[in-house]
C-alpha cells in the first residue's frame, strides 16, 4: 500500500500500482497464478455498521461500500498483473480493512469482494483508457470468498489490486445460470479499451458447494476470462457459455463468438 499523498501530488514511481486487466487472462502454468482456496475457517467479520453507506445483502443502485472487520485467512498465491501508470492516480484517503467492494447473494449465503488490508481510494488525474479523469480508484489486498453463515472460504486473493469505478457504489457479480450450476463473474475494472477481464466462481446445485472457475483454450488453462466491453455478455446458451471477444486498436474482429463448455468436476469452462 502506498502513503497518501496531496490530492496535488502525483503518485511517486517507486509506488507502482497493480490493474488486473489487459487481455489478462494468466496462464495457471505461469508463477504467480490463483490457487483455488478449498479452506473455510470460522468467520471473524462483524457485521456492517449502520451508518447510511452501509451494505446488504442485496445492495440497491444507491449504495456505496462499507467497511466491516475482516477475516483471517491463509495465504493464496496471485494471478500476474500488469503494471498500471502511476501518474495517472492520485490518492486521497484511506479505508478501513474490511471494505466491501462487490457482494452479491448465492444460494444460502453471498458473495462478496473484501479489502483484507486498509484501502487507498484516490481517483485519475486525467482520462485514459481505464476511466475518466475525476473518477474513483481503489487499491488494496482484496480477498474474495463466500460467506455462509458464520464461515467464510476465502476463494481468492488480488493483493495490491488496483481498479477504477465510475462511482463509489458497490460492485454486484453477473449470475450466468446452467442447469446443474450457478455461475458468478466479477470484472471489478469497468473499462480498458482492450476488454474486461473477470474473476468466475460456481456454485454446485447438487452439493452447494461454491469454487473458483478456470477457462481452457487451445490446451492453455487461465484463470479470468477476457469479454467485450459492449453487449452481448455471456450468457448461457443451450448450456454453453458464450463469449464475445473485445475488439482493441489494431486488433482483427473475431468473427464468430468462443463457446465453453462447463465441467464442474474439473472446475473448467472448456473451449469448443
Amino acid at each position: 500500500m502506498s502513503p497518501i499523498r496531496s490530492t496535488a501530488t502525483t503518485l511517486a514511481a517507486g509506488t507502482v500500482l497493480s490493474l488486473s486487466l489487459l487481455l489478462g487472462c494468466s496462464s495457471q502454468g505461469v508463477s504467480g497464478t490463483v490457487t483455488p482456496a478449498a479452506e473455510t475457517t470460522p468467520s471473524a467479520i462483524a457485521s456492517a455498521s449502520a451508518s447510511p453507506s452501509a451494505t446488504t445483502a442485496s445492495p440497491t443502485a444507491s449504495e456505496t461500500a462499507s467497511a466491516v472487520v475482516p477475516a483471517t485467512t491463509a495465504g493464496l498465491s496471485s494471478p500476474v498483473q500488469p503494471e498500471a501508470p502511476a501518474n495517472l492516480v492520485i490518492a486521497d484517503s484511506v479505508n478501513a480493512a474490511g471494505t466491501v467492494r462487490a457482494r452479491s447473494a448465492a444460494g444460502q449465503g453471498e458473495l462478496v469482494m473484501i479489502a483484507s488490508s486498509s484501502e487507498e481510494r484516490g481517483h485519475l488525474e486525467a482520462s485514459s483508457n481505464y476511466g475518466l479523469e475525476g473518477e474513483p480508484t481503489y487499491q488494496a489486498d482484496y480477498s474474495i470468498m463466500y460467506r455462509a453463515g458464520d464461515q467464510d472460504q476465502v476463494l481468492l486473493k488480488l493483493p495490491a489490486f488496483l481498479f477504477v469505478r465510475p462511482s463509489d457504489q458497490v460492485l454486484e457479480f453477473d449470475t450466468v445460470r446452467f442447469k446443474d450450476a450457478e455461475v458468478y463473474l466479477l470484472a471489478p475494472q469497468y473499462k480498458s479499451g482492450h476488454g474486461l477481464v473477470a474473476y468466475a466462481f460456481a456454485m454446485d446445485k447438487a452439493n452447494g458447494e461454491v469454487f473458483p472457475l478456470s477457462f481452457k483454450q487451445g490446451g492453455i488453462v487461465h484463470d479470468t476470462l477476457v469479454y467485450s466491453e459492449l453487449p452481448p455478455f455471456p450468457a448461457n446458451q443451450n448450456e454453453q457459455l458464450v463469449v464475445h471477444s473485445p475488439e482493441g486498436a489494431g486488433t482483427d474482429p473475431e468473427l464468430k463468438p468462443r463457446v465453453y463448455d462447463l465441467d464442474l468436476e474439473k472446475r473448467l469452462f472448456i473451449a469448443r
